[in-house]
C-alpha cells in the first residue's frame, strides 16, 4: 500500500501543466518577499524589533573574540547580556557581512529613549532615532542594514520550502503551493522578523525544510533521506532551543513510512536523531558543563522571568490570545506599534474563512491520504512551545513570532481552507479566486511599513547635509572637559528681527561627538561693547524636550532658543554670548574649546548683533497702488 501511494504520488506531481510556469510564479513571488524585505529594512529604525540589538551585539563579539559568548550570573558581566544563551548558527551566519568593518567600528551607537512605553512613557521607539541613520547609511549603520539582509534571505528559503512542501500535499495543483507560499511571503509580521537582526527568519526556514523533507519522507522514504533531515533538525537546534518542537513531526514522517513495520520505524527514528545529535549535540554538552543543565536556562530564566500569566484568569486568556494572533500578523516594533484594527480584522476574515473551508471537507479530501495531519501537528508543536515558554517567562511569551516554526504549516493551511472546491474541475477559475485574497495581503503587506511603522518613530536630530545646509554662520566651538570629545558648536544663526521688546529666535546648531554624560542648560547672552550683559535666557535643548543626555554620538541638532531684549535697549551692536552651565551644581560651567584645540574660557562670543528699531506700526504708509 505504502509503495503504491509513493508511486502514484511522484507520478500525480507532473499530472496536470508544466513545471516551469509554476517554478516562474515562485521565483517572482521570492523577488517579490525580498523587496518587501528591502522595504521594511529601510523603514524600521536601528533596534526597533524585540532583542535585536543584543541579537547584533552576539555578532559583533563573535567576529570581535572568535570564540562563543558565556553567560554570568550577573547579567551585566555576560559576553553577550540578554542573548548569550542563545546556540550560535545564526550569528555565525551573520559574521561575514559584519567582519570587513575595522573592529573599532564594531559596536553599537544607540542611545535609550526614556519616554519608551517600557520605561513609563508613551512613546514607541526604544531608543532615540540618530543623525546616523539618514541615507546614505556608512559604517556600523551600514553593517547593521545588511546583517538584516541575511534574515531576509532565510526568509525567502522558507517561503521556496513551504512551496515544496504543499506541492508534496497537493500533487499535480499549480495553485495551491503558491497561496500557500504567499501566506507566508505577505505575513506583515514576517516580513517584519525578515528585517531585524535575527535568529526567528532561519529557525523558520529550517522548519518549514523539515516539514517539506518530512512529508516526501513519509511517502518516499530514503535513508539517506532521514539522515539529511535529521542534519537539519541539528542545525534548527544550533538556531534556537525551540527547535525541538520539530522533533514530533520527524517522528510522524517515520511512523508513515514505516507503514506499521516496527524495525523500521525504530531504524529511520536512529538515523536522525543521531545524525541530529552529531551535528547540534556538543553545543548541549557545552552548556551542561559550564551551566549544569544542557539549556543554559537557569540563569537565563533569572534574568527574564517577567510576570506570571494568570492561568486560571479567562480575561488574561482572552488578552494573551489576542496578542498571540495580533502579533503573528502585524505588531511591530517592541510590540508597541499595532496597526489599525481593521488590519487585524482582515486577517481574521481570512483565518475563520480558511477554517470554513476546512469544516466544509471539501479541500482536506484534496490533501494526499493522511499527510494533512504533518501541518497540524507542526502547528500545535508550535502552540505547545509557547504554552511552555509561558510558564518560564511569563506575559512575555505570547508573541506570534513564536509559532514561526511553523508558518510554513500554517500557510499551507490556510491555503488548504481557501482553495476552492471548483479548484480541480476549473484550475483557471480557481486561480483566479486564489488572486483575491493575495492581492488584499500584498496590499496591507506593503501598506504596513510605510503608513504604520515609519510614521511612528520621528526623527529630532538632523541629517548631517540637512544640518550643514542651515548652520547660518558657520563656526566650531568644542564644548567639553579637558578629557572629553564632548559637542561641538557648529553654527548660529538669527531666525527673527532683533529688536527692543522683540523675543529674538536664534537657532544653534550642535554636533555631538560622544555620549554626553550629564544634562547641560544653554546661556545666551547679549553684551554692550563694554562688556556688561544687557539680555539673558536660559533652557536645555529644544525647549527642554531634547536634554544632551539622550543625545546620540553624531547626532546634530538644532536648538532654537530665544532671547528676549529688553524694551528700553538702545539700538546698536552687541555681542551674542553662549555657554553651557549646571544650575543644580553650584552653576559650574563646561569648558569651551576653539578648533585649534586652545583654550577659550567658559563661554564663547559667537559674533555681532545688530539690534536695530523697527518701523512704527501707527506710522504713515505709501498710498496704495490703483488697479
Amino acid at each position: 500500500m505504502c509503495a503504491s501511494l509513493s508511486s502514484s504520488a511522484r507520478g500525480e506531481g507532473f499530472r496536470e501543466g508544466r513545471i516551469f510556469p509554476e517554478t516562474l510564479a515562485l521565483a517572482l513571488l521570492g523577488i517579490l518577499f525580498l523587496t518587501l524585505c528591502c522595504v521594511y529594512n529601510a523603514n524600521i529604525p536601528l533596534g526597533e524589533g524585540p532583542d535585536e540589538p543584543g541579537h547584533l551585539a552576539y555578532v559583533f563579539f563573535l567576529a570581535r573574540e572568535w570564540h562563543l559568548p558565556v553567560q554570568r550570573a550577573a547579567p551585566a558581566a555576560s559576553d553577550v547580556p540578554g542573548e548569550g544563551h542563545q546556540p550560535p548558527l545564526a550569528y555565525l551566519l551573520v559574521v561575514p557581512a559584519v567582519a570587513w568593518l575595522p573592529a573599532t567600528d564594531r559596536q553599537i551607537v544607540l542611545t535609550a529613549n526614556r519616554q519608551f512605553v517600557w520605561a513609563g512613557g508613551d512613546q514607541p521607539a526604544a531608543f532615540m532615532r540618530g543623525s546616523r541613520e539618514y541615507w546614505p547609511w556608512q559604517g556600523s549603520t551600514l553593517v547593521w542594514h545588511l546583517a538584516r539582509a541575511v534574515s531576509a534571505l532565510c526568509g525567502a528559503v522558507t517561503v521556496v520550502c513551504t512551496s515544496l512542501a504543499a506541492r508534496s500535499l497537493w500533487p499535480g495543483r499549480r495553485s495551491a503551493p503558491l497561496l500557500a507560499a504567499a501566506m507566508v511571503a505577505l505575513n506583515p509580521q514576517f516580513l517584519f522578523s525578515c528585517a531585524l537582526v535575527s535568529n526567528d527568519p532561519l529557525l523558520a526556514a529550517l522548519g518549514a525544510a523539515i516539514l517539506w523533507r518530512g512529508l516526501v519522507l513519509a511517502r518516499a522514504p530514503t535513508w539517506p533521506g532521514f539522515v539529511m533531515s535529521g542534519v537539519l533538525l541539528g542545525l534548527a537546534l544550533l538556531t534556537k532551543q525551540s527547535a525541538l518542537l520539530l522533533g514530533p513531526l520527524l517522528l510522524w514522517a517515520s511512523w508513515r513510512a514505516a507503514c506499521g513495520n516496527w524495525r523500521r520505524l525504530i531504524g529511520y527514528t536512529l538515523a536522525w536523531t543521531c545524525s541530529a545529535m552529531l551535528v547540534a549535540g556538543w553545543w548541549y554538552l557545552r552548556n551542561r558543563q559550564i551551566y549544569g543543565d544542557i539549556f543554559g536556562a537557569t540563569l537565563f530564566s533569572a534574568e527574564f522571568a517577567g510576570q506570571p500569566f494568570a492561568w486560571g484568569d479567562l480575561a488574561a486568556w482572552e488578552g494573551a490570545l489576542g496578542q498571540l494572533f495580533g502579533s503573528f500578523w502585524a505588531r511591530f516594533g517592541w510590540m508597541s506599534v499595532a496597526p489599525p484594527t481593521w488590519a487585524l480584522w482582515v486577517y481574521a476574515a481570512l483565518v475563520g474563512i480558511s477554517i470554513l473551508g476546512w469544516l466544509i471537507g471539501g479541500n482536506r479530501q484534496q490533501v494526499a491520504g493522511r499527510d494533512w495531519a504533518a501541518p497540524v501537528l507542526l502547528l500545535a508543536m508550535a502552540l505547545a512551545w509557547t504554552l511552555s515558554f509561558a510558564a518560564t517567562a511569563g506575559l512575555v511569551a505570547w508573541q506570534g513570532r513564536m509559532l514561526f516554526p511553523a508558518i510554513g504549516a500554517i500557510g499551507i493551511l490556510l491555503a488548504g481552507g481557501m482553495q476552492p472546491a471548483t479548484g480541480t474541475r476549473q484550475p483557471a477559475l480557481g486561480r483566479i479566486a486564489c488572486m483575491v485574497p493575495v492581492a488584499g495581503c500584498l496590499f496591507l503587506a506593503l501598506c504596513m511599513p510605510l503608513t504604520v511603522i515609519a510614521p511612528a518613530y520621528t526623527w529630532v536630530a538632523l541629517s548631517p547635509a540637512q544640518a550643514e545646509a542651515n548652520l547660518g554662520t558657520a563656526i566650531s566651538l568644542r564644548y567639553a572637559q579637558d578629557w572629553e570629545r564632548g559637542v561641538v558648536l557648529r553654527g548660529w544663526r538669527l531666525d527673527g528681527p532683533a529688536s527692543p521688546g522683540a523675543e529674538l529666535p536664534i537657532t544653534l546648531t550642535w554636533h555631538s561627538l560622544e555620549p554626553i554624560p550629564r544634562s547641560w542648560t544653554v546661556f545666551l547672552e547679549l553684551h554692550d561693547i563694554g562688556g556688561q550683559r544687557v539680555a539673558r535666557s536660559e533652557s536645555r535643548p529644544v525647549d527642554a524636550t531634547l536634554p544632551f543626555t539622550s543625545w546620540t554620538p553624531g547626532d546634530w541638532v538644532a536648538d532654537q532658543q530665544h532671547l528676549r531684549i529688553p524694551t528700553t535697549l538702545p539700538p546698536g551692536r552687541y555681542r551674542l554670548i553662549v555657554g553651557l552651565y549646571r544650575p543644580e551644581k553650584n552653576n559650574v560651567r563646561l569648558p569651551v574649546w576653539a578648533e585649534d584645540g586652545s583654550s577659550i574660557g567658559d563661554q564663547a562670543d559667537l559674533g555681532a548683533v545688530l539690534v536695530t528699531q523697527l518701523p512704527s506700526a501707527t506710522g504713515s504708509s505709501a498710498p496704495a497702488p490703483r488697479r
